[in-house]
């Protein structure tokens, strides 16, 4: 029959928590940068009305243009930071 010691099952739940905690962290992670990108999709959509609304008002909107590409940079910055995150945790 097998024999367990009970400091080897103690090791191995250890190793198994610690991995369900990464695979926890790992998926938050995963689910901030899907947000991310969804605010990324809204701010596009917002750039082209605004866009589209200075051309048919021939208004110049580049201002409002610029804080908007600034916010999506921001955005994709913070995608970056966390994707980096993700690969470090992987290691």
């Amino acid at each position: 029959m097998f024999k367990f010691s009970k400091e080897k099952l103690e090791e191995q739940a250890n190793k198994l928590a610690q991995k369900s905690g990464k695979l926890i962290e790992s998926g938050k992670l995963k689910l901030n940068i899907s947000n991310l990108e969804r605010d990324i999709t809204q701010l596009k959509t917002e750039l082209g009305d605004k866009l589209y609304t200075a051309y048919r008002s021939n208004v110049n909107a580049e201002a409002d243009l610029m804080e908007i590409c600034q916010k999506i940079d921001a955005l994709y910055q913070q995608i970056d930071e966390i994707k980096a995150q993700l690969d470090n945790s992987q290691e």
